[in-house]
């Protein structure tokens, strides 16, 4: 796997920056990336004459650099801030931009060209692990004691080597998940740096867009949050076109375009991983892995704001508050009213009525009776209803006295978030056996 650029390091590039629009202007400046915070462009001096220019809030599209060490360098969606000091010669100018590309001028997010994306999650290694070191022991003849240790990994890059899987996501795209080594035993080579890992490659089988790109690994981030039980994000993306290359004795050698950008989501990156906790693991699901994640990407539309709210109940926070609470219930009875209603209502005695929420719970507690997390976790419907009402609609407390607040409020969550998962899982291709598996195999803990 080739160099990538970790999102948890500071960066800072010199050179000269210009406009699209001016290549022959070019100014002097400093371009930092402060991670998981901002990206700034600091120039000495400005790309306009105009001095009333550099008090408005002005916003370029794209800026191009040259650095320092010959790296070409794209910033996208940049907000001007400036300041002034008129016993200088020059002004200080500063922009806040949202993308920085390394390797590459690109015009915008949505132009398309014929990428592929290769990226890293920090639980991905311990969810699927990459088996990519060999290790043999030799044995003395005599005493049957252990007399050498070999550890070998395979050198060679390219072809079906590294893969762990591939599976066609659809006619346009393919996800493969991969093994690689890290070896540095020249800085330090009385203690040679070596590491396995597990990465993933986005491939397109036709042009596409870094914008369509981002919205797969989007999805891809979510779907190992779900397995992992964390918010997992990328620590680094790496971009490959496949009309920058350089040819070599043994064919192409495509130039990497690193991505950065500051995901104020990932703050809580660097945690300690236990796989313990995990929900379920690659080789838990191995056989039915392509079938599951096929289904999670090509989801209809409706899923994705439940999907989503299942995911932003992952975090770990250490203060929770009734809005934690509604993000679940709202999310179980989105899934209700777009999932299960409509077949409810074909075999219902009373049609055209609308479903309460105490029978959706009811409902959908009974299609997942057989999961025996959910059958023994004893949810108070009549105080989630009521807890439903009175926090989503201020009423008063008078009207909804079954309504909870603080720990206990938190625990019935808790297992609104166990049946979310069970209806999310189904949807996506688990019998209710395998989810049933995966709740008694796991560390999960209900309180």
């Amino acid at each position: 796997m080739s160099r990538s650029i970790n999102l948890d390091q500071k960066l800072e590039y010199k050179g000269y920056w210009f406009l699209p629009s001016a290549p022959d202007n070019k100014v002097a400046g400093i371009l930092t990336y402060y991670p998981n915070e901002k990206i700034v462009l600091e120039l000495i001096g400005c790309f306009s004459n105009s001095l009333s220019e550099l008090f408005e809030h002005k916003e370029e599209s794209v800026i191009y650099g040259s650095t320092s060490d010959a790296k070409l360098i794209t910033l996208l969606q940049c907000f001007q801030y400036s300041s002034v000091n008129f016993n200088a010669d020059f002004p200080i100018v500063r922009y806040n931009c949202n993308y920085l590309f390394i390797g590459k001028y690109l015009n915008s997010l949505d132009e398309k060209c014929h990428y592929r994306a290769r990226f890293r999650i920090p639980e991905l290694t311990s969810w699927c692990h990459p088996g990519a070191l060999n290790t043999t022991i030799l044995f003395d003849k005599d005493d049957n004691t252990a007399i050498q240790t070999s550890i070998s990994f395979n050198t060679k890059y390219g072809g079906n080597d590294n893969i762990i899987t591939e599976v066609c996501i659809d006619e346009t795209t393919s996800i493969q998940i991969k093994k690689g080594v890290s070896y540095d035993g020249t800085a330090q080579y009385l203690k040679p740096q070596l590491e396995q890992y597990t990465y993933v490659d986005i491939i397109k089988h036709n042009e596409t867009s870094i914008e369509e790109l981002l919205g797969n690994i989007c999805l891809f981030e979510q779907f190992i949050s779900l397995a992992t039980l964390n918010l997992a994000k990328s620590s680094d993306i790496t971009l490959f076109d496949e009309e920058i290359y350089q040819q070599g004795e043994k064919g192409k050698y495509y130039r990497e375009i690193h991505l950065i950008h500051p995901f104020v989501e990932r703050m809580n990156i660097g945690k300690q991983i236990k796989s313990a906790n995990f929900l379920f693991q690659y080789l838990t699901i191995k056989d039915i892995y392509p079938t599951i994640i096929k289904n999670w990407f090509n989801a209809p539309i409706e899923l994705y704001p439940i999907r989503l709210h299942l995911i932003t109940s992952l975090e770990k926070k250490t203060i929770y508050s009734s809005v934690d609470f509604l993000i679940i219930i709202q999310a179980v009875e989105g899934f209700w009213w777009r999932f299960r209603d409509e077949p409810y209502q074909r075999k219902a005695i009373s049609k055209g009525s609308n479903t309460s929420l105490c029978t959706i719970l009811n409902e959908l507690m009974a299609e997942f009776n057989d999961i025996s997390i959910l059958r023994t976790c004893d949810m108070n419907i009549k105080a989630i209803v009521d807890s439903r009402h009175y926090y989503s609609h201020f009423l008063p407390l008078s009207k909804k006295p079954n309504k909870l607040e603080g720990w206990p409020l938190i625990k019935e969550a808790k297992k609104l978030r166990i049946l979310l998962m069970c209806c999310v899982l189904s949807f996506i291709g688990f019998e209710n056996s395998q989810i049933d598996l995966i709740f008694n195999k796991t560390n999960f803990k209900l309180n």
